[in-house]
């Protein structure tokens, strides 16, 4: 058995062993806050830590537009078991699924006008996707040798170059991380939510609704 094999063997056992390792529910909604924006330089110290948490979480950004208050990021892989220094996925589900196959996180912010004046909905969005590639025929032990090679026709017959055969499949989002992304973003500048829109909205994070 190769280790490949293996370590497939073990991360699947683990995520059978790992209690309350189900699929998370999917956010029926925008996850958002309304923060109260007095002045020019906070709205300069919320964009800039809408970047900033990006980066922390090893998001590379993608479009940053300033003008239209959105920040989008190029989709990145999640991190593996090994890869410590970098945050987990999470819950064990996510962590679990990172592992088992290749699995990338694409985030969205945006910051616009509300009412009254002087607020901001904050938005963030978390989409996953996981990679699927068309297998290889092998017919004979010398087409193993093919396996990764344009010479293998895939399953359907064709001769396709694995950019040619690869594509990546929307997972739904990411609730959790939307959630700790928008807490991080709202500690890092200093503000606070607009009492007249976090109330009870579930989207807010219970520890940055005021008190």
């Amino acid at each position: 058995m190769c280790l490949r094999h293996a370590c497939v063997i073990i991360l699947g056992a683990l995520t059978l062993a790992t209690p309350g390792c189900t699929a998370p529910a999917q956010p029926t909604g925008p996850t958002m806050a309304r923060v109260a924006v007095e002045a020019p330089v906070e709205y300069e110290r919320l964009w800039e830590a809408a970047g900033d948490v990006l980066r922390d979480h090893y998001f590379q950004l993608d479009r940053v537009d300033r003008g239209n208050g959105i920040i989008t990021t190029m989709p990145e892989t999640s991190a593996g078991w090994l890869e410590l220094w970098r945050p987990q996925p999470r819950p064990a589900y996510y962590w679990c699924e990172a592992n088992l196959h290749t699995v990338q996180r694409k985030a969205t912010v945006s910051i616009s006008p509300a009412e009254p004046p002087g607020a901001y909905d904050l938005r963030v969005q978390v989409d996953r996707y996981r990679f699927s590639l068309e297998e290889r025929q092998i017919d004979n032990p010398a087409g193993a040798l093919r396996l990764y090679s344009n010479a293998a026709p895939t399953t359907s017959g064709r001769l396709a170059r694995v950019a040619e055969s690869s594509h990546w499949v929307p997972l739904g989002r990411d609730g959790d991380m939307e959630q700790r992304l928008l807490a991080a973003i709202i500690e890092r500048s200093g503000l606070l939510p607009s009492a007249a829109a976090a109330g009870d909205d579930p989207g807010v994070p219970p520890s940055t609704r005021p008190q």
